[in-house]
């Protein structure tokens, strides 16, 4: 997942990510736009000028006081964490899709990248949902293959 770390990818696991594949590309792609916005408004603390008794008082030093500093700090450290998590699933999910070869096989998996329900592909493919779900567990098997 990151550097250094290796994951034993399981079946349960590559079918949740097929699942969550198109919800996964949307979540990146607006957290893209997100993180561009965060770059170019860079919050570094309100500077307010203090006037009368207030001036005089002691300042803290040393952490970080500004709480709406660090709630943008917290929510930057969680958004960079699950940003790496989602596009290392994004990137397993595309490296393992060039296993996949059977025209039925190729459909569904595209329909599943979509984000189309087993009902619509089976209605688009004029089969039943339970072949549908068949293929996918097919699908499911050459992704587990070894890589090219």
């Amino acid at each position: 997942m990151l550097k250094g770390q290796t994951v034993e990818i399981k079946k349960y696991m590559l079918d949740q990510w097929l699942k969550d594949y198109h919800w996964m590309i949307e979540q990146l792609r607006i957290g893209k736009l997100q993180d561009e916005a965060v770059k170019t408004i860079e919050y570094d603390g309100a500077k307010v000028a203090m006037y009368g008794i207030e001036a005089t008082l002691p300042k803290a030093s040393g952490g970080n006081s500004d709480p709406v500093s660090y709630e943008a700090s917290r929510r930057t450290k969680f958004y960079v964490k699950r940003v790496l998590r989602y596009e290392w699933k994004v990137r397993e999910i595309q490296e393992r899709a060039s296993k996949v070869i059977g025209e039925r096989e190729v459909f569904v998996l595209h329909h599943l990248l979509d984000g189309h329900s087993m009902r619509k592909i089976a209605e688009k493919m004029n089969v039943s949902e339970a072949t549908v779900r068949r293929i996918r567990e097919r699908i499911l098997d050459d992704m587990l293959g070894k890589l090219l």
